[in-house]
């Protein structure tokens, strides 16, 4: 059932949302179906072969059926490949796909059954009808059924594409023209924002709502469950698509370009298309899926062996603190995270209670005297780091990434947000307890803003060029950049 709530920046407009529940995106439903469907037909003719050929056939027949069979799923796969603008598959169209498999089956299934007669003979001929004839059946049926719960969960909000649209005039009317035609396959316009005003820029166009201004987009984005960000806007208007992606670059989203019919400059299979609808590349969402799964469980199995290994010296260390000088064990203070969203950090306290500052405005430098005794142990040594797991447990900060600076991030008059333009790209993914900038030598306050180019370069490096096997070796190098103590007060 779809819910509906009022809109925080255009107050009488109605921005209908879809219920935050466990969704499939078209592309996810596809493989899930096309892959249910080669598994049933798989499935079928390799339990026919073990039940019946394998007892009584010669091993180069058996070697035979198993080709055959392999032929089949294949062949199968590439005959009912969807069309570019079929986002379901057809299956959002009661029976039709169906009706395909079907008519197909009714094709091919004599063809195969003769071949195999005339090749293998009249009972070679039968265990193949006995093994084709119901996959075709399971395949069609299965169809069926995917028929008749597409419409259903569309409706219920388990699959589709939520979409959001920046930009306006004549470029966001086609583009939402095309958009309508692909309702009933999944895709919905949440909103759209304009900067223009009045007549240049109607309140509703093509049944969706104006919700705000460009400012708004990323307040709205991150209370709001979406897919995808489609820019209205021709190629040639590049100052302002990058005034657009400076708005989004802390969100992890991906953004689309969609120029008019009219302003495509580049051939067919340059684009990605939405149904009828060009899309060029712009921002792409770092960690998908089955990547994103796989970072998080990393984080998880291998955060929590190294704070059960860890356990005594945590204890030993918390107990030193509270030896050396008054105040709380632990410091927390409010860091920048994913998609620049404010969060706790854990901390050992290394500076004296009265004189913490939990802003991180005046840095701290060799010889502060803020630093306690212990303190300077702990972060020469990295060990005032360690309570940190707790976040990577639960789920604030990952072992690597970008370091998490305190919100609206400053050395005194120097705002790191002002020095570099790309500096909240940098929270596109979890913050890290390491991160490539450490293990290269740039740990330590930054003094000038060469130091925090060069930070944020190595993180956005980091972002684009992830991958298991990096942060296992950033992992192995963290210790001994540790150990060395490079630019650590």
């Amino acid at each position: 059932m779809r819910q509906t709530r009022r809109s925080d920046f255009s107050p009488g407009l109605e921005a209908v949302a879809l219920p935050a529940r466990l969704r499939l995106s078209p592309t996810m439903f596809q493989r899930l179906a096309r892959g249910g469907e080669l598994a049933l037909i798989a499935t079928w003719i390799g339990a026919t072969f073990l039940a019946v050929g394998l007892p009584h056939w010669p091993l180069w027949q058996g070697g035979l059926w198993l080709l055959g069979g392999a032929a089949v799923v294949f062949g199968w796969q590439a005959l009912t490949a969807p069309q570019g603008a079929q986002l379901l598959g057809g299956h959002d169209q009661r029976g039709q796909a169906a009706r395909h498999a079907l008519r197909l089956w009714l094709i091919i299934s004599p063809l195969l059954l003769g071949t195999v007669h005339a090749g293998l003979g009249h009972e070679a001929s039968l265990i193949a009808a006995a093994a084709l004839l119901p996959a075709a059946f399971l395949s069609v049926l299965w169809r069926r059924m995917l028929g008749a719960w597409v419409p259903r969960l569309i409706r219920q909000g388990r699959l589709g594409l939520r979409v959001v649209v920046a930009g306006g005039g004549r470029e966001a009317r086609e583009t939402l023209m095309q958009l309508a035609k692909l309702r009933r396959q999944g895709v919905h316009v949440l909103g759209l924002f304009d900067d223009r005003e009045h007549a240049r820029s109607p309140l509703v166009q093509e049944g969706v709502a104006k919700l705000g201004r460009i400012s708004d987009m990323p307040e709205f984005l991150r209370r709001t469950p979406f897919d995808l960000v489609i820019v209205t806007m021709p190629p040639s208007a590049e100052t302002r698509i990058g005034q657009i992606l400076s708005e989004l670059w802390a969100l992890p989203v991906d953004i689309r370009l969609a120029p008019v019919q009219s302003t495509l400059i580049y051939r067919p299979r340059t684009y990605r298309w939405l149904g009828g609808v060009a899309l060029l590349d712009l921002f792409e969402r770092p960690l998908r899926g089955a990547d994103a799964a796989l970072k998080r469980s990393f984080d998880l199995c291998i955060g929590a062996f190294i704070l059960m290994l860890l356990a005594p010296l945590l204890g030993l260390i918390a107990l030193a603190i509270r030896l050396d000088s008054p105040g709380p064990v632990f410091f927390r203070q409010a860091r920048e995270g994913y998609a620049s969203r404010p969060f706790r950090v854990w901390k050992f306290r290394t500076l004296h209670h009265a004189q913490s500052d939990p802003g991180a405005v005046v840095p701290v430098t060799a010889g502060d005297p803020r630093v306690t005794r212990l303190g300077r142990i702990l972060r020469k040594t990295s060990l005032d780091e360690l309570p940190q797991l707790f976040n990577v447990i639960e789920g604030s900060m990952s072992l690597v990434g970008p370091r998490p600076h305190a919100v609206g991030a400053r050395n005194r008059e120097m705002e790191f947000a002002a020095v570099v333009r790309s500096y909240a790209a940098r929270h596109r993914v979890k913050p890290g307890i390491t991160g490539l900038a450490q293990v290269q030598g740039l740990r330590g306050p930054v003094q000038t803003p060469d130091q925090i180019r060069l930070r944020v370069a190595l993180d956005l490096d980091y972002i684009d060029r992830w991958s298991l096997l990096l942060d296992l070796r950033i992992l192995a190098l963290t210790l001994p950049s540790v150990l060395r103590g490079e630019n650590a007060v």
